[in-house]
């Protein structure tokens, strides 16, 4: 009877033993299969501190992923390289696999970081994807149909090493999931992607992001809405003094953009809100002063007269192509347009309210900004 009883433990533990030892046989052939997919990009050097295989639920996990573009900007390698993430995951969904005899699994990132920047040339700057092909070769790290991805504190930095200031916007502590990122048909259900995220730009930017895309379209098809609420200029005063020649003082900025792609053309328009501000010359000589003077009139001007609040608007609008089929980066697209959105809503927030006091004067027409298009 004692002999009976221990049977059950007697199997657990050989199946321990079991996947203790798959999972040692797995982890070299893993590693080497990373190496050799990452080592099969055009443009960009990867590498990664440890993979590990779980055969109990089914798990693939890559930690310290860093991709490295090629040639390398000024101190990017160890500082500012194009990608790091501290753990990737990739899961198998055990139902699909059992009902469905599907590989269909998840992704989860975290604490990824992207770090973009623009440079004088093109060596010096990552603000585009080197490989056109990049998405389908990180694909084959797993043969999974990816349903959803799982962003956890992210990180994105854009920097401008164009001028003297090297101005940096920071979006931090930034959650995101991109569900069903279907890849055939079958798996789509007929339902869109759609892509949500919510974040912190700088110190106080409340930042939100909803998408919804069509991958499956012939021509590149999203849509969506963003917007960055509460930010202190203060926290953007050297992207300020290098766009748009001016310094701020005080006030906040609200950005609100709305774009819609389809038949390779984007169109929408970025609202930007100034509340309470208040912005002097951002370098010397006559024309930062001339510029700073007509924003402050302008900002007058055009304020709500809301008591207690001073607040001017215009609106910007996006306008431009974006790239052909299935086979385009979707979500580098998408990004780029929400990149470039913001920063034209930022520059152009101030840009175009001293042409509107100008031209309000008779000095000058206003001007007409383009914000969209994959760049």
């Amino acid at each position: 009877m004692r002999r009976w009883t221990r049977w059950p433990l007697y199997v657990l533990a050989a199946l321990v033993v079991l996947l203790v030892a798959a999972r040692l046989a797995l982890t070299p052939f893993v590693s080497k299969h990373t190496h050799e997919v990452l080592n099969d990009l055009k443009g960009y050097r990867g590498d990664f501190d440890h993979v590990s295989v779980s055969l109990w639920n089914l798990s693939y996990t890559i930690d310290g992923l860093k991709l490295v573009k090629v040639p390398t900007p000024p101190g990017a390698a160890r500082k500012r390289p194009f990608f790091y993430a501290k753990r990737i995951r990739i899961g198998l969904h055990w139902r699909d696999l059992i009902h469905k005899h599907e590989l269909v699994g998840n992704v989860s990132l975290e604490e990824p970081k992207i770090n973009l920047i623009a440079g004088r040339s093109e060596s010096k700057s990552q603000t585009k994807i080197i490989d056109p092909e990049i998405g389908n070769k990180i694909s084959r790290l797993s043969p999974l149909d990816v349903e959803r991805v799982e962003l956890r504190k992210a990180e994105l930095t854009f920097t401008d090493d164009t001028g003297e200031e090297h101005a940096a916007l920071w979006l931090h502590d930034l959650d995101a999931t991109v569900e069903n990122l279907a890849t055939r048909v079958g798996l789509q259900h007929g339902e869109p992607s759609t892509l949500a995220a919510s974040g912190t730009l700088q110190k106080t930017g409340q930042v939100s992001v909803f998408v919804t895309a069509d991958p499956l379209s012939k021509q590149m098809a999203f849509s969506g809405r963003a917007s960055v609420q509460g930010l202190a200029l203060r926290d953007v005063g050297n992207f300020l003094e290098q766009k748009a020649e001016l310094a701020p003082e005080h006030g906040t900025i609200d950005l609100f953009a709305e774009f819609d792609a389809h038949d390779g053309h984007i169109a929408g328009g970025v609202k930007p809100l100034l509340k309470n501000v208040g912005v002097k010359a951002g370098k010397p000589g006559l024309w930062p002063k001339v510029k700073s003077f007509l924003a402050d009139t302008a900002i007058k001007i055009f304020s709500d007269r809301v008591p207690g609040r001073n607040a001017a608007s215009t609106v910007i609008p996006i306008e431009g192509r974006v790239g052909g089929g299935p086979q385009t980066d979707l979500w580098g697209t998408v990004v780029a347009v929400l990149r470039n959105a913001f920063v034209a809503g930022l520059r152009s927030g101030f840009g175009e309210l001293p042409q509107q006091a100008a031209q309000k004067a008779g000095a000058a027409p206003q001007a007409r900004t383009r914000a969209g298009g994959h760049r």
